[in-house]
């Protein structure tokens, strides 16, 4: 794979290429506009006229001056997404069940007024273990479901995550996307077929969402996806991530205790198979021990390279058939730039890649006081964006390309007060 290097279709001067970094096909895929009478717009192009935080004078991240490290940036990530306080997105929860008995659960973000049947709605994917709880998540909901831009959103929380326990013996897995594809008919079936639907990804859930929209091509209900912090290649980023004693036992070591966490909390349901062995899994000290003692088996790899082969987006994303933004930062300690598939990225005409210098996993923080997340930014454009592109509703007020910047600000200043309802939220029949 090629290393990214600055398209040359953005000049330094108009597009902040030194900042952030565009990759993409040299004739990416139209986009039309059906509000300005369906004319149509390259996507890279429109992305350009529509994404001010990727492109022209505002595109630049600059980081947090006390968290300029990898390491700083994603340790901070971890203590900032525990705190409830940030936001008040709160949740309405319906449980899941699919067709093999497994369950899992949606958590849908309670809006300030009620929402028409029809209003576009977000679609978002949690990280390893993560869940609707995670801040990382609420931030961009606090954005793009309260006013002004009022979308709908819902969390899907996979198996054993988000507080979820698990009814059938298997847990959270990168190569399962049959699961999202039930989660999908239960949402649509749920708000109407004709409602307009964008997914979003963060770190393993965007190596599942990009892997679930390479294997349906053109079939996926999802007009646009957005991909965060993606992994890509499961196994060379795992390898990448064991080769370092830092990384090994830092961060492998502690999404390991989180992965550990989940299994005890469904102990009880995991031993059901017979051919787990509990000492094994509690003696795992990185997710490739864990997934050694678990997730092969629960999943039937006879390895845990093959397991890891299978899960990997890598193999399909030259497949994706709906325009896909993918954001990942070249500094991310666990989502190594080294595995981010340039080559495949600038054959799909559906993808462009914007890579910042800085960043770290799922941190990207910026402002010395009260540091908040400068990803949110572009992953509502781009989401604002492709939504107006597609909205025929009569009626609806057209939003300008700065309201994610203003409402970004606006929030910035309130002081959030202890939440009411907990977080997660409480069950929920469906």
């Amino acid at each position: 794979m090629s290393s990214i290097k600055s398209n040359e279709s953005y000049t330094r001067e108009n597009h902040n290429i030194n900042s952030i970094k565009i990759v993409h096909n040299a004739e990416t895929v139209p986009i039309e506009i059906r509000y300005a009478n369906g004319i149509s717009v390259p996507f890279h192009e429109y992305l350009a006229q529509t994404c001010p935080s990727l492109f022209g004078p505002k595109a630049q991240y600059t980081p947090t001056p006390y968290l300029r490290s990898r390491h700083l940036q994603t340790m901070y990530a971890s203590f900032y997404d525990a705190s409830p306080t940030k936001n008040d997105i709160t949740y309405q929860r319906q449980m899941l069940e699919f067709e093999n008995g497994g369950v899992a659960s949606l958590d849908w973000a309670v809006p300030s007024s009620p929402l028409p049947e029809d209003t576009p709605t977000v679609v978002i994917l949690h990280g390893l273990t993560g869940g609707s709880h995670e801040n990382y998540i609420r931030g961009l909901l606090q954005i793009i479901t309260r006013p002004p831009i009022n979308y709908r959103a819902v969390v899907y929380n996979a198996r054993g995550c988000g507080f979820t326990n698990v009814k059938t013996p298997q847990l959270f897995n990168a190569s399962i996307t049959d699961d999202l594809r039930e989660a999908l008919r239960h949402i649509q079936k749920q708000i109407g077929e004709k409602t307009p639907l964008i997914g979003v990804g963060f770190s393993l859930g965007s190596n599942i969402l990009v892997k679930y929209l390479g294997e349906e091509g053109e079939k996926t209900p999802f007009l646009a996806a957005a991909s965060i912090a993606n992994p890509y290649d499961l196994l060379s980023s795992g390898q990448v991530l064991d080769q370092s004693y830092f990384s090994r036992h830092v961060y492998s070591y502690f999404m390991a205790q989180n992965l550990k966490r989940i299994f005890l909390r469904n102990k009880d349901i995991m031993l059901t198979r017979g051919d787990i062995d509990i000492d094994q899994v509690l003696a795992a000290k990185t997710i490739r021990e864990y997934d050694e003692a678990c997730t092969k088996k629960m999943s039937n790899y006879t390895t845990v390279n093959n397991y890891y082969r299978d899960g990997s987006c890598v193999r399909v994303i030259e497949h994706v058939r709906i325009p896909l933004l993918c954001i990942n930062a070249l500094d991310d300690p666990i989502s190594r730039a080294r595995c981010i598939p340039v080559d495949e990225i600038k054959v799909n005409p559906y993808i462009v890649l914007a890579a910042t210098k800085h960043g770290g996993h799922l941190g990207w923080f910026e402002h010395a006081c009260r540091p908040s997340r400068w990803v949110n930014k572009p992953i509502a454009e781009f989401i604002v964006a492709m939504f107006q592109a597609n909205d025929v509703r009569k009626d609806t007020r057209k939003l300008d390309t700065d309201v994610v910047i203003r409402t970004e600000k606006a929030i910035r200043k309130v002081r959030f007060p202890p939440l009411s309802n907990p977080i997660p939220p409480i069950m929920k029949s469906s």
